[in-house]
């Protein structure tokens, strides 16, 4: 009842309702008014893509101006920002550059800049996954050490040398094919059953993280 005499809350709760109806029935049917609101809400996470990334970029204006701890780190985003937009925009608009060469331009630094960082930050996961095997070994050593000898014996049997261990392979592509598998699968259905409750709780009106509480 206090919801009903609080307009505020109600009309976008109302509006976000129906529309979330109206693009569930347009999975199973065809509605054209779908594909014009799927347009609105691709135009609107694009308008909000510009303006998060206006904000960013005057965050880190400013801890560069006010000489913040870390500025350093701000600048290279700064440079690094504007680069990429030079590089994807400028150009291709200037003639400078045809499209395709703008375009290999944009993916080879994707390739030889971003690509590399990206692995050497999966590279350092490996040794937080280690440390936090060895914290678990402490807290709860009988779980943490089946945990971290399954691991061990997996990746033992990724290697080249587990040719050596006959029918090592065979047994963990057994175990990949029926238990990891099944487990996987129940994860999946477990967060398939978990989104399906959170929309309906969107679509009914009892959560609206869109609202300012």
């Amino acid at each position: 009842m206090r919801l009903l005499r609080d307009p505020k809350r109600l009309v976008p709760i109302l509006l976000s309702a129906i529309v979330g109806v109206i693009v569930l029935i347009g999975t199973v049917t065809d509605q054209p008014l779908v594909d014009h609101l799927l347009q609105m809400a691709q135009i609107v996470v694009a308008v909000a893509l510009v303006l998060g990334s206006l904000s960013v970029l005057w965050t880190h204006f400013s801890a560069v101006w006010r000489r913040a701890r870390g500025w350093p780190y701000s600048v290279v985003l700064v440079i690094a920002a504007v680069v990429v937009f030079v590089l994807e925009f400028v150009p291709e608009t200037s003639g400078f550059a045809t499209e395709a060469q703008t375009r290999e331009l944009s993916a080879n630094v994707l390739r030889y800049v971003y690509e590399p960082l990206a692995t050497s930050l999966l590279g350092l996961l490996t040794f937080f996954a280690l440390r936090a095997s060895w914290r678990a070994l402490g807290a709860r050593p009988g779980e943490a050490m089946l945990i971290l000898g399954v691991a061990v014996v997996f990746l033992i049997g990724d290697g080249p040398w587990a040719a050596a261990l006959p029918g090592l392979r065979e047994a963990l592509e057994w175990t990949r094919a029926y238990p990891v598998q099944g487990i996987a699968r129940g994860l999946i259905i477990g967060a398939g059953l978990g989104a399906l409750v959170a929309t309906t709780r969107l679509l009914l009106g009892f959560d609206h993280p869109y609202l300012d509480r």
